[in-house]
């Protein structure tokens, strides 16, 4: 799938590897993996794995002990890039996000690409199956600030709208 969609940075989550028990991922078109691990147990986990032809110079990286964020930072020609892959737990999300996301602030440089999965719905009543969330209005006002703040926006959210105004326009035609 990674290859027919010409994907030059993959970002999984939920990768469930033990910090000792890494594979090998010897990929022909990726040949650049970094895993975030917990060495606890297999649950949880990030990777970030690089095409052999995104030429990133990797300067330096980040990892979460408990395996829920990995950041790296590199050159791609004259700009620098850093790239974090982060999953949250499925509980106080709030807190954490604006820990990991104060944490990447600090160790990026250059133009941030963030992927992962937030476990977090900012607009409940439009985007989640129940119409809810177990976040009080106040934490879901706060994180959507943040995020704005920071100039983050959910791609797969931004897709869908745009999908789906076109839809409209077309049907309206």
């Amino acid at each position: 799938m990674l290859r027919r969609h010409q994907v030059s940075v993959a970002m999984l989550q939920e990768t469930h590897y033990k910090r000792d028990h890494t594979p090998r991922l010897n990929h022909l078109c990726f040949n650049q993996w970094f895993h975030g691990v917990s060495p606890f147990s297999a649950s949880r986990g990030v990777s970030i794995a690089l095409h052999k032809n995104f030429p990133l110079n990797v300067l330096s990286s980040q990892t979460d002990p408990e395996g829920r964020y990995f950041f790296i930072k590199g050159t791609l020609g004259s700009q620098t890039f850093t790239f974090g892959n982060v999953y949250a737990s499925k509980t106080a999300q709030s807190s954490w996000i604006c820990k990991v996301l104060s944490l990447l602030l600090d160790f990026a440089e250059g133009t941030v690409i963030l992927g992962g999965d937030l476990n977090l719905t900012p607009y409940p009543l439009l985007y989640s199956s129940t119409g809810s969330s177990t976040s009080s209005k106040m934490a879901l006002s706060k994180d959507r600030l943040g995020l704005e703040a920071l100039g983050l926006v959910d791609g797969w959210r931004v897709n869908l709208q745009t999908a789906s105004q076109a839809h409209d326009q077309f049907s309206a035609e």
